[in-house]
């Protein structure tokens, strides 16, 4: 295995690099890469039923483009995608769909995607291939490979009527490669496919601490990385029995046949359990370089709100550089981060063709559409994708700005998902100003906070905002009211505008619910069980489901009202 593996790692970084140089010289003529992507976009599916409609064959311009084809959001192609789901060929894609993409649904009802062979392969090798290159550039260290712990399942969702199967774009991804599982990862292939994910997390910590060379922990998000940790902090002592003994935990439910699978890949290595012991009995801080001293970097997404995470993740990680790879979403892979500990995303322009509408016209009915090449450095854009699986003129809902350019192709950072502000009276408080009121709040609280979620309550004379947060420490939280007033006074520092509001008597101060500890664990089963993605569930910064609203208002242990 080794010897495979380390053949492997050397054409991977071969073919990695090779990507890499591609990617510089796109970025270089970076609008002249992205339109003839949509040329070959349109060319491919313009014998369509939805290519025939907007005449794609006599499109010969982005201008042209722009024309003939309107702005789209998901609702423009539900019944399109409902007849392509029960089985209907040729209707917004000439390509076969393989899978549909489930959305993370964390926002609202997920949504299928389609994806055929030709989008999971652009999107497939800039995601393993051009960010392998992009690391080896910023950690040079990764260049000597080695596995990795990688947190993610490939559980398919089913299938729909028509046969097709559904799955959430990462584990569709996984699922094509499952013949390289072994010589990359740590964790056996039985293990990406358990529901349950408390029992799949010991699992994986339990085949990662077997490996102590191992060469990075990789995440969409870091919560995920922070519950391992939580998870190796609670069960330390059980994890250091099995690798004594070389078994799986009684404990952990399991099918027979997926145990007796994960039991013969078990070997008893008491030094390894003397030494999980010894480093926990130490204490959690920087952990994670004491069981793995040749670990190179963690990669997940790190900015926007998950840095509420990252802050207690960094405990246990200490100096371990982060690499926040890729921006994209289910529809289509947007942007690839080119350092480490940054949370700024370069514009791929071979993934997707890219437009881009200013924020403050993004309301309207005919906003001015800019490519990727009109864009101003400071200004904030909504992002439009145009995929290569029939998404045309996609409104992504995403907002970002331009910080810089690299070369000729825009520098973005992620601001928030419409329709994610707090907005009574015009105030317009972003998650960014939110989350340095709470940070703010927490160190003047004594406490760290684990979770949270905002909603807005209307139903008094003025509107007002609502926090629902998880803390360390709740019994420090002896006087709410003390607490509640922290809080408010860092918001109207954060937003001056939502001051202006209070003062002007268009907004009432806010509303602090401090939850049970689990609170927000529980609410990610509940958007699962919705629908949303086990691999890409997140907490929704803004609640404006009742049902959600109401399994929150049932977790409150202390109340400002």
């Amino acid at each position: 295995m080794a010897v495979v593996q380390k053949i492997l790692g050397f054409t991977m970084n071969l073919v990695a690099d090779v990507y890499r140089k591609k990617f510089e010289e796109d970025t270089r003529r970076a609008t002249e890469v992205n339109q003839a992507v949509l040329r070959e976009i349109l060319k491919t599916n313009s014998e369509s039923e939805y290519g025939r409609k907007y005449q794609f064959s006599s499109v010969n311009t982005a201008a042209d483009y722009q024309k003939q084809v309107p702005l789209t959001g998901y609702e423009n192609y539900r019944p399109y995608i409902e007849r392509m789901a029960n089985g209907e060929t040729n209707v917004l894609t000439s390509l076969p769909v393989i899978y549909f993409g489930q959305s993370s649904g964390t926002t609202g009802k997920s949504k299928l995607i389609p994806v055929t062979a030709e989008s999971r392969k652009v999107v497939n090798s800039h995601m393993m291939l051009l960010t392998q290159g992009m690391l080896l550039k910023a950690v040079p260290g990764a260049s000597s490979g080695g596995r990795g712990l990688f947190l993610m399942n490939s559980v398919k969702a089913g299938s729909t009527k028509g046969g097709i199967p559904i799955g959430t774009a990462t584990s569709g991804g996984m699922n094509s490669m499952q013949f390289i599982v072994p010589y990359l990862w740590t964790s056996p292939p039985e293990i990406l496919q358990l529901k349950d994910q408390r029992t799949a997390l010991y699992l994986h910590l339990l085949f990662a601490l077997q490996e102590i060379n191992l060469a990075y922990i990789n995440a969409p998000f870091p919560s995920p990385i922070l519950q391992l940790f939580r998870l190796l902090e609670q069960e330390w002592p059980n994890l250091a029995e099995d690798l004594d003994e070389g078994k799986i935990n009684r404990r952990l439910e399991l099918a027979s046949e997926i145990r007796l699978q994960l039991t013969k890949r078990m070997r008893p290595n008491a030094a390894r359990a003397k030494q999980l012991a010894a480093e926990a009995k130490r204490g959690m801080e920087n952990i994670a370089h004491r069981l793995w001293p040749k670990i190179q970097y963690i990669c997940c997404v790190a900015g926007g709100s998950f840095s509420i995470y990252m802050d207690k993740l960094r405990w246990y990680t200490g100096a371990i550089p982060y690499y926040s790879a890729v921006y994209g979403s289910t529809e289509a892979m947007i942007g690839i981060c080119t350092r480490t500990n940054d949370i700024s995303y370069v514009l791929t322009p071979r993934t997707a063709y890219h437009e881009f509408i200013p924020v403050a016209e993004a309301e309207m009915p005919e906003p001015t559409v800019l490519n990727l090449g009109q864009l101003k450095k400071g200004e904030s854009y909504e992002v439009v994708v145009t995929n290569q699986a029939g998404l045309y003129r996609y409104k992504l809902g995403d907002v970002v700005k331009v910080v810089d350019y690299y070369n000729e192709s825009p520098v973005i950072e992620f601001l928030y998902r419409k329709g994610q502000l707090l907005n009574v009276a015009a105030e317009k408080t972003s998650e960014e100003a939110v989350l340095a009121a709470l940070k703010n709040s927490a160190r003047q609280w004594g406490t760290d906070i684990l979770d949270y979620t905002t909603s807005t309550d209307l139903d008094g004379p003025v509107g007002r905002y609502v926090f629902y947060v998880e803390v360390q420490d709740p019994e420090k939280a002896t006087n709410i009211a003390i607490w509640q007033g922290i809080l408010e006074k860092a918001l109207q520092q954060a937003n001056p505008r939502y001051g202006v509001g209070i003062e002007a008597g268009r907004i009432s101060k806010l509303l602090l619910q401090i939850v049970e500890p689990g609170s927000f664990q529980r609410l990610k089963q509940q958007l699962i069980l919705r629908g949303a993605s086990e691999n890409q569930v997140k907490i929704p910064r803004l609640l404006s489901d009742k049902g959600l609203k109401g399994f929150l208002d049932q977790q409150i242990l202390k109340s400002g009202d």
